[in-house]
This record gives C-alpha cells, sequence and structure tokens, in this order.
C-alpha cells in the first residue's frame, strides 16, 4: 500500500527534527565523556588519528542511549508543533484519530527499536573492544616532556622536577631542582642547577638530560648510623639517561575479553554459563572444605597419654575430656579452639568475598544482555510518552519539549541505574534491570489514552480544579456587573434568602460537624450526615445567581465576598464505596484522608464566619437602600 500524502508529511516533519535531535544528544552525551578523561588525554602528546579515533569509538557506544532521547524530543517537537499551528485540530476535525495520525511515526519507531537491537548486539561490541584497548594504550602511554614553569613535574617515573622559568623557543630550563627517588625516598637525591636541556633518543626509548653549573647532595649509602651524612657534588656539566618510553602499549587481550559490553548476546550467554558452573564447582569445593574443617574432632593436648588411648577409639565427648583436664590444659584447649575459629572465619570471609565478586561479575553481564532489550524497548516507551504530551500540550518549539524530555529521561536514567544498581550487588532479582521499562510503560499507556481521548490533562483550568476538590485551595468569586440585565433580582426574595444564610450558616459553625475530628469509622464505612451544609451550598449558590443580576456595584462586591463552599471536604473522598473501604482499611492511607477530611473542617468553620457576616453586612445594606429609596 502506497503512503498517502499526510503520512509523508508528518514522517517529514519528524525526521527533519529526529536528525538535529540525536545530533545534540549524542553531542551533549559525548561532552560528559571529555570532562570524564581530560586529565587522561592532556599531556600525552595524542596525534589528531587517535583522538578522533576515540571519539569516533565513545560515540558508537552513545548512540543506544542518544536514540531513546532524540525519538523523545523529536516526538514532543513535532505534535506540539502540529498542534500549536492547529494542524492537529485539522486532521481531527477531518476524523482521522491521533493513533492513525501517529501511525508512520510509529512505524518509524519499531523500525529504529530493531536496528538500536541490531546495533547494540553487533556493532557497540566491536566498538567496545577497540575503546578498552584504546583507554590501556592512552592510560599507559607516558606523557610528552611539556615541563610547566613553577610546578613540580612528576611524570617521568623516579623524578619529581621543579623548573623556575623556560624559555619557551628553544626549550632551555633555568632554575631547576630535581629530587631523584628511584632507589626510595630513605636513599633520596637531590640536584641543584642554573640550567638544563632535555631530549629524547631517536627510538624514543629514553630521555636524555643535560644539567649545567650545579650541585648534587645525596646520602652516603656506604655508612650505617643512625644518622646519615650527606655527600656533596659540585658539576659543570652532568648528564642522565632514562628510560622514557613514549610508545602506545597494546591492551592486554584478557583486559578487553572480560568486559561484558565488548560482547553481544550470544558470547554473554556462553560467559555466564561458563562463569556459573565455575561458581559452582568453586562453591561446592568450599562446603566440602569446610565440612572437613568445622567438623572434625578439635586435636587436644595429650596431658594423661593412658586416658587418651582409651578415648582416641571411642566417640569422644568434648565435654567430658574438658571437664577432665587440668586448668592449664583447659586454658590450652580454648586459647587453640579461639585461634582455630578465627582462622576459619578468615577463612570464610575470603571464601564468601571471592563468591561474591564472581556472582556480581555474572550480574554483570546479565544486565549488559538486558540493557541490549530494554534500550531498544525504551525507543517505543519514549516515542508514546512524547508524541502524546506534545499532543496535549500543544506547545513546539525548544522551550517546554525541551523541558520534558531533560525530565523524563532523568526519570529513565535514575530508575535504570538504580535498578541494575540493586540487582548487581544482589539486593533485587533481575527483574531489577527492567525497573526502568516498569515505570516508564504504564506512563506512557496513561499519555495515550488521554491524547486518544482529547483529555484536558494539562489545561490550568483543569490542575486548579484538581488541587480546588482534594487540597481545598482558595478561589474568589469574581462577579461583575452585567451590561444587559433582562430580569432584575426579587430583592424581597433575596433578603429572606440572606435571612436564611445567615441563620444557618451559625448553626454550622457551632455544629458538632465542623467542631469535632471526623470519625474514621463513619468516613469510610458509613455515612457522614452534610445535609445542612449541602442545602446551605445550595441556597447560597442561588442566592448568588439571583442577587448577579443587580445593578448595584456595591452589592456585586458584597456578593463576592461570599467563600464558595467545598462542603464535599468533610464527606467520604470516594464517589465508590468500595473504594472508600478500600482506603480505611490500607490505615495509613485512610490516616492521610481523615487529616484532610479535618482540614477541610477548619476550613469550612472559617468559611462560615465570613458567610454569616457577609450575608449580615449585605442584609444591613439592602434594608438601609430600599428605606432610602
Amino acid at each position: 500500500m502506497r503512503p498517502k500524502r499526510l503520512d509523508i508529511f508528518i514522517l517529514k516533519s519528524f525526521l527533519l527534527l529526529f536528525v538535529a535531535a540525536f545530533a545534540i544528544c549524542l553531542f551533549v552525551l559525548l561532552m560528559n565523556v571529555v570532562w570524564r578523561y581530560a586529565e587522561d588525554l592532556v599531556g600525552k602528546g595524542l596525534d589528531f588519528v587517535t583522538l578522533a579515533s576515540f571519539f569516533w569509538e565513545f560515540a558508537l557506544t552513545l548512540v543506544p542511549q542518544a536514540l531513546p532521547l532524540a525519538v523523545l524530543m523529536a516526538s514532543l517537537i513535532t505534535f506540539g508543533n502540529f498542534g500549536e499551528r492547529l494542524e492537529l485540530l485539522a486532521m481531527k476535525t477531518s476524523g482521522i484519530p491521533l493513533l492513525r495520525i501517529m501511525r508512520p511515526v510509529m512505524i518509524f519507531s519499531v523500525l529504529l527499536a530493531g536496528l538500536s537491537f541490531y546495533f547494540q548486539n553487533v556493532t557497540v561490541p566491536r566498538a567496545a573492544k577497540n575503546l578498552y584497548a584504546l583507554i590501556f594504550s592512552i592510560n599507559e602511554k607516558n606523557p610528552e616532556l611539556d615541563i610547566p614553569e613553577g610546578v613540580f613535574y612528576t611524570q617521568i617515573q623516579g623524578f619529581n622536577m621543579y623548573v623556575k622559568h623556560k624559555d619557551f623557543s628553544t626549550g632551555a630550563l633555568y632554575d631547576v631542582t630535581i629530587y631523584d627517588h628511584r632507589d626510595g625516598y630513605e636513599n633520596l637525591s637531590v640536584i641543584v642547577s642554573d640550567s638544563a636541556y632535555m631530549e629524547t633518543t631517536a627510538d624514543k626509548q629514553h630521555l636524555y638530560l643535560h644539567l649545567f653549573s650545579g650541585e648534587q647532595f645525596c646520602q652516603e649509602k656506604d655508612i650505617d648510623s643512625k644518622g646519615k651524612p650527606y655527600r656533596r657534588e659540585g658539576f659543570r656539566e652532568k648528564h642522565i639517561l632514562l628510560e622514557f618510553n613514549s610508545d602506545m602499549k597494546e591492551a592486554p587481550d584478557g583486559l578487553v575479553s572480560s568486559q561484558a559490553m565488548s560482547k553481544n548476546m550470544n558470547e554473554i550467554k556462553h560467559t555466564i554459563d561458563s562463569l556459573s558452573g565455575n561458581q559452582d564447582s568453586v562453591g561446592r569445593g568450599n562446603m566440602a572444605e569446610f565440612k572437613v574443617t568445622a567438623l572434625a574432632t578439635y586435636r587436644m593436648q595429650k596431658a594423661d597419654s593412658v586416658a587418651f588411648e582409651n578415648l582416641k577409639s571411642k566417640i569422644i565427648n568434648a565435654d567430658s575430656v574438658f571437664a577432665v583436664s587440668s586448668r592449664n590444659q583447659q586454658v590450652d584447649i580454648r586459647s587453640d579452639m579461639r585461634s582455630k575459629i578465627q582462622t576459619q572465619a578468615g577463612d570464610l570471609a575470603i571464601k564468601s568475598s571471592n563468591m561474591y565478586y564472581g556472582d556480581k561479575t555474572i550480574r554483570r553481564h546479565w544486565i549488559e544482555w538486558m540493557k541490549k532489550i530494554t534500550n531498544s524497548l525504551s525507543i517505543l516507551i519514549f516515542f508514546f510518552i512524547g508524541a502524546p504530551l506534545g499532543a496535549i500540550i500543544r506547545k513546539g518549539g525548544l522551550g517546554i519539549p525541551v523541558i520534558v524530555s531533560v525530565l523524563t529521561f532523568i526519570l529513565f536514567y535514575i530508575t535504570s541505574v538504580s535498578g541494575d544498581k540493586m540487582y548487581r550487588e544482589g539486593e533485587w532479582s533481575i527483574v531489577g534491570t527492567w525497573f526502568s521499562v516498569m515505570v516508564l510503560t504504564p506512563l506512557s499507556v496513561f499519555l495515550t489514552v488521554k491524547a486518544n481521548g482529547d483529555s484536558t490533562l494539562f489545561q490550568w483550568d483543569v490542575v486548579m480544579e484538581f488541587f480546588r476538590y482534594w487540597f481545598g485551595t482558595k478561589v474568589n468569586r469574581n462577579i461583575v456587573r452585567k451590561d444587559v440585565v433582562i430580569d432584575d433580582p426579587d430583592r424581597t426574595k433575596c433578603l429572606a434568602s440572606l435571612k436564611d444564610i445567615r441563620r444557618m450558616s451559625v448553626e454550622l459553625e457551632q455544629s458538632a460537624l465542623l467542631n469535632t475530628v471526623p470519625n474514621y469509622r463513619n468516613l469510610f464505612f458509613g455515612s457522614v450526615d452534610s445535609t445542612e451544609m449541602t442545602e446551605l451550598s445550595a441556597e447560597l449558590e442561588s442566592l448568588v445567581t439571583e442577587l448577579g443580576n443587580s445593578r448595584d456595584r456595591v452589592e456585586l462586591d458584597m456578593l463576592n465576598g461570599f467563600p464558595l463552599l467545598q462542603s464535599h471536604g468533610v464527606q467520604p473522598p470516594f464517589e465508590k464505596v468500595w473504594a472508600d473501604r478500600l482506603v480505611g482499611i490500607v490505615f495509613p492511607l485512610g490516616l492521610l484522608f481523615e487529616l484532610r477530611a479535618w482540614l477541610f473542617t477548619r476550613k469550612l468553620k472559617r468559611q462560615m464566619q465570613k458567610t454569616s457576616q457577609t450575608a449580615e453586612n449585605l442584609i444591613e445594606y439592602m434594608t438601609n437602600n430600599k428605606q432610602s429609596k
């Protein structure tokens, strides 16, 4: 089936943003590498090819992390742009549901997830092998002789060198102090020279150090005394030849092959089987050895040879032998047993540590095996977070989408690292490697369902209504004078209603409902009698509707003084009886809702005071105004 123009348009809009987002994400992740390895790279005299190879291999290993973040950011911006430019509204108006609009990008994300899985199983292990070998060679490479001024230079093995001045054009060094500790710090030798010059041999295997007009101080090694006297030697010219290999060294094969990241899934599984078999054999050997050493009969001191010979052929009762022994023998037995127990405890601690690190190595390989799957699935999860969220927020550009992308990725990173760490330390099962997927998958499903149903999840009015309902946030009335009034309010009826409101608010202010702590049983398992509160709220809203047609600005201003009564706060929190009972059974959660109900009663009591006072003022004003007329 040929793709439709709409699919091509959506996919084209997404791909342009995806390429840019992927480049930005990969660059940001790569900058973290620069800061991490800056000290290892600086001062080593690495050529451009080596540095380029280092960053290229590292970039390949970071691709699986950059892809999900790029999909999240690109989908957020794409569908946010559609919503902001009303293109999404036009598509929905044409009868195209959101899931159908998302389909071309969804298919691309599925293909990208498969490509990511193949890339992690084939390309990343090869890049990781090259990277580990390169990092080892860089770490082992001796630095170039770029000796700075005014600080101690410690990169020449066996020497600490201080240069006060340096001629950068000729490489000459002035006021040089050298500490030679090749024979140990107890046989330290100090060389002070007016000037010096350094060069490497043609094969770059040795360093040739030329010193001029100086002195050398060293200890006399052949004098055996507590205070070893120093020997002072002056020289006009002195030359020292040092071993100095500045070439790159190859990494051992075992170092690279032992890394889990440098293996594909088949190699990881084969390594896990080998390590598990080795762990089992070591564990059985440790158990057999423990049985022999811990359950064997301790050899006793032969104090009474006749008694010992008689007991030797029988089953030895340790308590009986200990009881017939002399005091000195008992002390020796205790000391011997304590020593053997301490030895066994230390031996068990070492074996336990070895078994722990062996199991940890196996878990590391399992983490890397699972990560190839979870990183691929995260692409789909991030798409089903980004696209619906962009459709709901309806904001494009690099503002809100970037913030939401970063926050989502931080959540993914924290849950992923935490789950891997808990499993690696043996505190969780292997399910810990799927912790990030388990956290973000419900979020992606929730956002997709909400967006497909044109949810107003992130509209400010809806958010404020949510907080007002559950937390009782203050909301003020905003009644303004109407330009056109068809029916004037019935003031006689309004005065009667105001008197009823004043009376009911005073009675409720003194009622037990607002002056006692809410009853836990009635709140969740019974019923709360709030009929008078509901009637007052209904009559107050009826008065506001009637008197809102007034032309008198003073009356309208006074009418705004009536609070919005939140009578639902003292009632059971949920409409469903089973939900109330479930919360009541979960006692700690029920206490939170009881605290909420108590806070609402305190708030309603203050509202009753304000309601009665406002009604009193309005009655007085309307009565005086009527008499004056």
